[in-house]
């Protein structure tokens, strides 16, 4: 399966819960309910992807977006316009092919991924992660940098990727190794899971300053 396909699965599977769910259903992010979270992944679609495709890739080098909360409602209200099921239906179509080029595909698939995992938390249910979820891991990082407190951090997959960012300092004392789970990774990236679900090794002061990080996106 290709990153494209796991986008695909994942629209498809995250059309299935926001319908199992309902409209009304918390979508786990803030005051959205499950109607707001549809008509906001599906606003990424508008114009063939092209502004969601200039939004991923600046993010992807770190450029961080703070979007006014009024336009974001905006946006929400002109896709709710067309209905919850005229927007699952839109969701269980393919993406544009522009937000599934390489310098994207990975964002694409986080954003789709970290909003179905956030609605399925908030009502009880389970999500596993797809097969390229962890190709997620550098531009999030990458996004995250200003906040991350060791200048050099080494990531690890239970599956075997690795990547490090920062300064390499030989392994000194402001170095950190964290392994876990792609999803767990991800959730914890995000300010969405726990540093306790990743294995650490750092020393203890910069075990305490990730412990200090809370990651928002």
């Amino acid at each position: 399966m290709t990153i494209a396909e796991d986008v695909e699965a994942e629209r498809a599977m995250l059309a299935d819960t926001l319908e199992a769910v309902g409209p009304n259903a918390s979508a786990g992010c803030g005051i959205w309910t499950a109607f707001d979270l549809a008509a906001h992944i599906v606003a990424a679609d508008r114009a063939a992807g092209t502004l969601a495709f200039c939004i991923r890739a600046l993010a992807a080098r770190g450029v961080q977006f703070n979007p006014k909360p009024q336009v974001t409602a905006t946006v929400i209200d002109r896709e709710r316009r067309d209905g919850y099921p005229a927007l699952l239906a839109r969701l269980r179509q393919r993406s544009p092919r522009l937000l599934l080029a390489p310098v994207v595909a990975a964002s694409t698939l986080f954003e789709v991924w970290m909003h179905h995992d956030d609605l399925t938390t908030s009502n009880g249910l389970a999500h596993g992660a797809p097969e390229h979820l962890a190709l997620a891991i550098p531009p999030l990082v990458r996004y995250q940098a200003k906040n991350l407190p060791s200048s050099r951090l080494i990531i690890r997959t239970t599956r075997g990727h690795e990547w490090t960012f920062g300064r390499d300092i030989g392994g000194g004392p402001r170095s950190a190794v964290l392994l876990g789970r792609a999803d767990d990774l991800i959730r914890w990236l995000s300010g969405r899971g726990p540093l306790t679900a990743l294995d650490v090794e750092a020393t203890p002061a910069v075990v305490e300053q990730l412990r200090a990080f809370v990651g928002t996106i």
